[in-house]
């Protein structure tokens, strides 16, 4: 990880944050002494997901048995068997 003083970042912002967009990690300093690290904001999360990708993420996630159990004592009357509308 590179570093980068303080001054750097006052005086050359952009710079130091064109930097950081193109993927490079920076650790600010202040007076030699390391106190904070500069990074992208999720460099590889896509803004958005196909709706298929979105079903294949989520398809394997199941709810807990015992939650299922629990809010069916808990709720026992639900409109799940209603015909729609």
């Amino acid at each position: 990880m590179s570093s980068v003083a303080s001054r750097e970042l006052r005086n050359n912002t952009r710079g130091v944050l064109e930097r950081v967009a193109a993927g490079e990690d920076l650790e600010i300093t202040v007076d030699g002494r390391p106190v904070a690290r500069l990074s992208a904001m999720h460099p590889t999360r896509p803004r958005w997901v196909s709706r298929d990708a979105l079903l294949a993420a989520l398809g394997f996630i199941q709810a807990d048995p015992g939650l299922t159990a629990d809010l069916d004592s808990l709720l026992p009357e639900t409109t799940d068997d209603l015909d729609p509308l």
